[in-house]
């Protein structure tokens, strides 16, 4: 038998957006197909070179790091910050990380933290990659001030200045490029063109999220960059410019590890567990849903130990849906205590409105 499906779209925002279509026939996923919509734009193959903007070409060169140039940093990190991010080296600089192929070495209590460390430096690889693609050589212009249309005039403190990077791709949230500076980029680090040579300085350079255009980066050039460095305002150089990951996340989430004190919590051994049951039922939801929910507010006899409970699937498969649920049934009970962790707030409002969490 065939069926035909018609699935409709609403939309008062441009842009691109992405949803999975899932049918399990309340058994388990079985037919899958992600829907892609582009709302007053020309929808564009994704394979396609980037558009390239006049006076500026790609650089493919060595990324810096503290082992190969002198990094002149910028004052917006605490003491602490700096301490996580010297205790926990990118994986170029880290000898303790040996990249991995197809490892399938199953996790142990004697091996977990070892290899959460090596997820999270793969992790760390794959997003660098594609920060690595908004790097620049050519030129910059600068500025004592900026004017946004929707945040009004801004003056450079004094003896700063800010100045425009042209980008050789569309900046749209929509694009790898475009949502990895909104995500994991704050700063970049700048020097001339002609400064190659090993342990040279570079100078660290804030970003400006706010600014941002969709060709167009705008940073925020500190005090002793634009005294070294002899810049003035409205003038224009030819500069090297590398965007630089945001490591304090992923070393946070290091040190998280680190500080893990049992094992035990994260990798039970599922023999020794016992499994909650509830008798709440609603008819709202399919049969693994219902079983999440019983587990998350049902009840055993005490003795044995809960493993903590893990959801996860495509988007659209209710996994948020069915985590609100159990915190309203859960609430209903005044000596229940329920805390929500997310990475966003977008996360928290998604799940008010009925939405789906991005992250899984």
């Amino acid at each position: 038998m065939t069926y035909a499906i018609t699935v409709s779209f609403t939309s008062t925002h441009r842009g691109l957006y992405e949803q999975w279509l899932v049918l399990d026939f309340e058994m388990r996923p079985v037919l899958l197909r992600k829907l892609k919509v582009r709302i007053d734009q020309q929808l564009l193959d994704d394979t396609k070179d980037p558009v390239l903007n006049h006076g500026v070409i790609l650089q493919s060169a060595k990324r810096w790091t503290r082992g190969n140039r002198v990094i002149i940093p910028c004052s917006c990190r605490t003491e602490k910050q700096e301490d996580l991010l010297k205790e926990y080296k990118p994986p170029q600089l880290n000898i303790h990380y040996k990249p991995s192929c197809n490892n399938q070495t199953a996790l142990t209590d004697e091996n977990y933290k070892a290899k959460m460390h090596e997820f999270l430096y793969n992790e760390e690889r794959a997003e660098d990659q594609v920060v690595s693609r908004l790097n620049v050589c050519g030129q910059i212009t600068t500025m004592d001030r900026l004017d946004s249309p929707k945040f009004g005039m801004e003056f450079a403190p004094q003896g700063e200045l800010f100045c425009s990077v042209s980008i050789p791709y569309k900046l749209t949230i929509d694009s790898p490029e475009g949502l990895a500076l909104k995500r994991s980029v704050q700063s970049a680090l700048i020097a001339p063109l002609d400064s190659h040579h090993p342990n040279s300085k570079v100078y660290e350079a804030r970003v400006l999220q706010l600014i941002t255009r969709e060709n167009q980066i705008h940073l925020q050039l500190f005090k002793q960059c634009c005294s070294d460095l002899a810049l003035k305002h409205n003038k224009s150089y030819k500069m090297e410019v590398q965007f630089q990951l945001d490591r304090h996340t992923l070393c946070s989430l290091h040190k998280a590890v680190d500080l893990l004190p049992d094992t035990s919590r994260v990798l039970p051994d599922l023999k020794n567990c016992g499994v909650p049951v509830s008798d709440i039922t609603y008819e709202s939801l399919n049969s693994k849903q219902q079983s999440a929910l019983g587990f998350i507010t049902g009840n055993h006899d005490g003795r044995s130990f809960t493993a903590p409970l893990l959801i996860y699937g495509p988007f659209g498969t209710g996994k948020t849906f069915t985590i609100a649920t159990a915190a309203i049934e859960l609430g209903k009970d005044p000596q229940n205590k329920v805390l929500i962790c997310t990475h966003t707030n977008r996360c928290i409002l998604d799940g008010r409105h009925g939405g789906t969490f991005r992250e899984t």
